[in-house]
């Protein structure tokens, strides 16, 4: 290759060279000091622990409750995906904390990617999706919990899978794109219940846009000939078998098949019925309190964070506070505003997927029957947020000199608020003196 090819070369692909590198920084943010604490911390007494015990091949994860060691609990009330992923991690790596947490790193590493192949096919955009997986990678709150043994971080990447193979079919029209998206919808309601909001969700999208198209064909027949033409709701229920095989049938099997290990382990049908009715009856009775608990109003303004380790104190103590990019979430809530008065201006479709998804996966949290939230439910609606956020910074580039120079400016703000928050994000030990910098809000500490 001779220098002009290379030129050439680095021309037309400078946006996949530079999504390259980012990558690599973000997996590398994730994987750097991973087994930083050694020792578990926060859910992971749950989470963790379980994932121990799966990896070992005990029967007793697959019951309810269970006598755990002083300190410890069985983690049963949520489907077992995310803590089968983690046990996968022990029995490659080993039972220890990079075995733990090895593949929250690693999705939450690649989410980088996925992001950035969402917003490339939402909005036709390389640019856009470049700056959405910039935003992801220098987001504190997801760098926090790609790095602890919690289950929150799978349930937003198959999110985001299933959101980019939605928006695929929607473009390319290939049912193969649609059995994916049921695919990862399952892989979400196998991780989380709350993960059937993803299902519900993407389902109804798929019936409304299985519905415009059979509209679309109905129109132009009767413009072409003058013959009966099928009704819609008539065309419309001959498209179901496939929304209720990718919707219905695959998320079922996906589920069921998860639970797997349960059968083996000499349960029956009666123990997985009354396990289901436990989990519950634990979620809408539930009435603990926690000191770092906050409502679904407060979590879009990051009023409560979640403090998750203290390490040794002295002079210098380390620290993991479960906090979002202020700079990207308080920005962010200006763009999602203005955002809503652009589609009602613009009626611009593209823009009105990542609204919907923010909204449908945190408004349900306002009368959901369980009363004990965090700050992390807020997670599978974030990374819509970031695709709002790049949609119009996308916009500002093209405009003009200016509008580039916004664009730099603010992600240059977004990477320096992350170096700053670092320190206590990855348990770098600060001193005393100084922690107080961190807790801009009364409402943090």
């Amino acid at each position: 290759m001779n220098l002009m090819s290379y030129k050439v070369f680095l021309r037309k692909n400078k946006i996949e060279i530079m999504l390259f590198f980012l990558l690599i920084i973000s997996l590398g943010l994730k994987f750097y000091r991973l087994n930083n604490p050694n020792s578990y911390y926060f859910d992971e007494i749950y989470f963790a622990f379980t994932a121990e015990e799966m990896a070992k091949g005990s029967d007793i994860p697959w019951g309810i409750g269970g006598n755990a060691p002083k300190g410890f609990a069985y983690e049963w009330v949520h489907p077992p995906l995310g803590k089968e992923i983690s046990a996968l991690g022990i029995l490659i790596f080993g039972d220890n904390t990079f075995g733990w947490r090895f593949f929250q790193a690693l999705f939450g590493g690649f989410g980088a990617l996925f992001i950035y192949l969402l917003a490339k096919e939402l909005f036709q955009s390389k640019r856009a999706g470049l700056i959405a997986a910039f935003l992801f990678t220098f987001e504190s709150f997801i760098f926090v919990l790609s790095r602890i043994t919690m289950v929150d971080v799978f349930l937003m990447v198959f999110t985001l899978l299933a959101s980019l193979f939605f928006v695929l079919y929607v473009k390319k029209g290939k049912f193969y794109y649609l059995l994916l998206t049921g695919l990862f919808c399952g892989f979400s309601v196998s991780t989380k219940w709350s993960g059937i909001l993803t299902l519900g969700f993407l389902g109804f999208l798929s019936f409304l846009v299985e519905v415009h198209k059979r509209k679309q064909v109905v129109d132009q027949k009767r413009k072409k000939i003058k013959v009966k033409v099928p009704s819609i709701w008539t065309l419309s229920i001959r498209m179901l078998p496939r929304l209720v095989l990718s919707f219905i049938v695959i998320p079922a099997a996906v589920y069921l098949l998860i639970y797997l290990p349960l059968f083996f382990h000499n349960h029956t049908w009666a123990d997985f019925i009354e396990l289901h009715k436990q989990m519950y009856y634990y979620h809408s009775g539930l009435k603990a309190t926690h000191p770092y608990q906050s409502s679904w109003w407060q979590w879009l303004l990051l009023i409560r964070p979640i403090y998750l380790y203290l390490g040794a104190q002295g002079e210098f103590a380390a620290h993991i506070y479960a906090i979002g990019n202020p700079f990207i979430w308080w920005t962010g809530v200006g763009f999602l505003l203005y955002s809503l008065i652009e589609v009602a201006r613009k009626e611009d479709l593209s823009l009105y997927f990542p609204i919907l998804s923010v909204f449908a996966y945190w408004l349900h949290w306002a009368i959901s029957p369980r009363k004990l939230t965090f700050l992390y439910h807020f997670l599978p609606s974030l990374p819509f947020i970031l695709l709002i956020i790049a949609y119009f910074l996308d916009l500002l580039w093209v405009k003009s000199r200016y509008g580039r120079a916004f664009v730099i400016l603010y992600l240059v703000c977004a990477l320096g608020t992350f170096i700053y928050f670092y320190p206590i994000l990855a348990a770098i030990p600060v001193s005393n003196d100084s922690l107080g910098r961190f807790f801009w809000l009364k409402s943090w500490r």
